[in-house]
Protein backbone atom coordinates (compact mmCIF):
# COMPACT_ATOMS: atom_id res chain seq x y z
CA UNK A 1 0.00 0.00 0.00
CA UNK A 2 1.26 3.46 -0.88
CA UNK A 3 1.08 6.38 1.53
CA UNK A 4 1.26 10.05 0.72
CA UNK A 5 4.37 11.38 2.39
CA UNK A 6 5.37 14.99 2.86
CA UNK A 7 9.14 15.33 2.55
CA UNK A 8 9.17 18.72 4.27
CA UNK A 9 10.49 17.15 7.49
CA UNK A 10 13.38 15.58 5.60
CA UNK A 11 14.33 18.88 3.96
CA UNK A 12 13.96 20.75 7.25
CA UNK A 13 16.21 18.17 8.91
CA UNK A 14 18.83 18.73 6.21
CA UNK A 15 18.59 22.51 6.60
CA UNK A 16 19.03 22.17 10.35
CA UNK A 17 21.83 19.62 10.02
CA UNK A 18 23.88 21.76 7.66
CA UNK A 19 23.57 24.73 10.01
CA UNK A 20 24.52 22.63 13.05
CA UNK A 21 27.49 21.05 11.29
CA UNK A 22 28.82 24.43 10.15
CA UNK A 23 28.47 25.75 13.72
CA UNK A 24 30.15 22.65 15.15
CA UNK A 25 33.05 22.80 12.69
CA UNK A 26 33.59 26.48 13.40
CA UNK A 27 33.49 25.83 17.14
CA UNK A 28 36.09 23.10 16.77
CA UNK A 29 38.16 25.22 14.36
CA UNK A 30 38.88 27.53 17.28
CA UNK A 31 41.18 24.82 18.60
CA UNK A 32 44.17 25.21 16.26
CA UNK A 33 45.71 21.88 17.22
CA UNK A 34 42.64 20.14 15.79
CA UNK A 35 43.03 21.70 12.34
CA UNK A 36 41.25 25.04 12.19
CA UNK A 37 41.72 25.81 8.49
CA UNK A 38 40.44 22.42 7.39
CA UNK A 39 37.36 22.71 9.59
CA UNK A 40 36.62 26.25 8.41
CA UNK A 41 36.79 25.02 4.80
CA UNK A 42 34.23 22.32 5.62
CA UNK A 43 32.03 24.81 7.46
CA UNK A 44 31.85 27.12 4.43
CA UNK A 45 30.63 24.25 2.26
CA UNK A 46 28.02 23.37 4.88
CA UNK A 47 26.81 26.99 4.82
CA UNK A 48 26.29 26.75 1.06
CA UNK A 49 24.47 23.43 1.41
CA UNK A 50 22.23 25.01 4.05
CA UNK A 51 21.21 27.73 1.61
CA UNK A 52 20.67 25.22 -1.21
CA UNK A 53 18.30 23.13 0.91
CA UNK A 54 16.37 26.22 1.96
CA UNK A 55 15.94 27.21 -1.68
CA UNK A 56 14.86 23.69 -2.69
CA UNK A 57 12.30 23.51 0.10
CA UNK A 58 10.92 26.90 -0.86
CA UNK A 59 10.55 25.79 -4.50
CA UNK A 60 8.90 22.56 -3.43
CA UNK A 61 6.38 24.21 -1.16
CA UNK A 62 5.25 26.50 -3.94
CA UNK A 63 4.32 23.54 -6.14
CA UNK A 64 3.49 20.97 -3.41
CA UNK A 65 6.16 18.74 -4.95
CA UNK A 66 7.39 17.59 -1.56
CA UNK A 67 4.38 15.27 -1.33
CA UNK A 68 5.13 11.88 -2.86
CA UNK A 69 3.87 8.32 -2.57
CA UNK A 70 5.97 5.85 -0.61
CA UNK A 71 5.41 2.37 0.74
CA UNK A 72 4.57 1.96 4.39
CA UNK A 73 8.00 0.41 5.03
CA UNK A 74 9.74 3.28 3.30
CA UNK A 75 7.74 5.79 5.30
CA UNK A 76 8.78 4.08 8.54
CA UNK A 77 12.39 4.10 7.40
CA UNK A 78 12.27 7.82 6.55
CA UNK A 79 10.71 8.67 9.90
CA UNK A 80 13.44 6.64 11.59
CA UNK A 81 16.16 8.53 9.69
CA UNK A 82 14.69 11.84 10.78
CA UNK A 83 14.03 10.87 14.39
CA UNK A 84 17.35 9.07 15.01
CA UNK A 85 19.46 11.64 13.20
CA UNK A 86 22.67 12.12 15.22
CA UNK A 87 22.49 15.90 14.79
CA UNK A 88 18.99 16.21 16.20
CA UNK A 89 20.16 16.72 19.79
CA UNK A 90 22.33 19.84 19.62
CA UNK A 91 23.11 19.79 23.34
CA UNK A 92 24.43 16.23 23.17
CA UNK A 93 26.40 17.05 20.02
CA UNK A 94 28.07 20.08 21.61
CA UNK A 95 28.77 18.08 24.77
CA UNK A 96 30.51 15.49 22.61
CA UNK A 97 32.44 18.25 20.84
CA UNK A 98 33.59 19.70 24.17
CA UNK A 99 35.14 16.35 25.08
CA UNK A 100 37.21 16.23 21.89
CA UNK A 101 40.87 16.58 22.73
CA UNK A 102 42.54 14.65 19.92
CA UNK A 103 42.43 14.78 16.17
CA UNK A 104 41.34 11.14 16.11
CA UNK A 105 38.25 12.02 18.19
CA UNK A 106 37.54 14.95 15.87
CA UNK A 107 37.90 12.84 12.74
CA UNK A 108 35.70 10.12 14.21
CA UNK A 109 32.90 12.64 14.79
CA UNK A 110 33.39 14.29 11.38
CA UNK A 111 33.41 10.90 9.66
CA UNK A 112 30.06 9.96 11.22
CA UNK A 113 28.58 13.34 10.29
CA UNK A 114 29.78 13.24 6.69
CA UNK A 115 28.78 9.59 6.22
CA UNK A 116 25.26 10.41 7.40
CA UNK A 117 25.17 13.43 5.08
CA UNK A 118 25.99 11.24 2.09
CA UNK A 119 23.29 8.78 3.12
CA UNK A 120 20.68 11.53 3.52
CA UNK A 121 21.48 13.18 0.19
CA UNK A 122 21.33 9.85 -1.63
CA UNK A 123 17.99 9.15 0.02
CA UNK A 124 16.58 12.51 -1.08
CA UNK A 125 17.83 11.90 -4.62
CA UNK A 126 16.09 8.52 -4.73
CA UNK A 127 12.83 10.04 -3.46
CA UNK A 128 12.97 13.09 -5.71
CA UNK A 129 14.76 12.04 -8.91
CA UNK A 130 13.97 15.36 -10.55
CA UNK A 131 16.36 16.97 -8.03
CA UNK A 132 19.27 14.72 -8.97
CA UNK A 133 21.14 17.37 -10.92
CA UNK A 134 20.54 20.06 -8.30
CA UNK A 135 21.76 17.77 -5.52
CA UNK A 136 24.68 16.19 -7.40
CA UNK A 137 26.98 19.04 -6.34
CA UNK A 138 26.02 18.61 -2.69
CA UNK A 139 26.46 14.83 -2.91
CA UNK A 140 29.87 15.17 -4.54
CA UNK A 141 30.98 17.69 -1.92
CA UNK A 142 29.74 15.54 0.97
CA UNK A 143 31.58 12.53 -0.48
CA UNK A 144 34.67 14.69 -0.89
CA UNK A 145 34.36 15.86 2.73
CA UNK A 146 34.22 12.22 3.82
CA UNK A 147 37.26 11.41 1.69
CA UNK A 148 39.17 14.40 3.11
CA UNK A 149 38.24 13.54 6.68
CA UNK A 150 39.43 9.98 6.16
CA UNK A 151 42.67 11.20 4.55
CA UNK A 152 43.28 13.65 7.40
CA UNK A 153 42.59 10.89 9.90
CA UNK A 154 45.08 8.56 8.21
CA UNK A 155 47.70 11.31 8.07
CA UNK A 156 47.15 12.10 11.75
CA UNK A 157 47.53 8.44 12.68
CA UNK A 158 50.71 8.15 10.62
CA UNK A 159 52.18 11.18 12.36
CA UNK A 160 51.32 9.62 15.73
CA UNK A 161 52.97 6.34 14.74
CA UNK A 162 56.13 8.15 13.63
CA UNK A 163 56.48 9.77 17.07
Amino acid sequence: MKNRWDGTDLFEMMISNEEKVATLYRHLAGNAKLGGKFLEFLAKDEDRHHEMYKLLLSKFRKNSEQIIEVSEEQEQYLKLLIERNMLKDTVQLMDEAERITTKDDLFDLAERIERDSVLFVEEIMSLYPRLTEELRTVLNEEKDHLRQVMAQRMESQLVTLRL
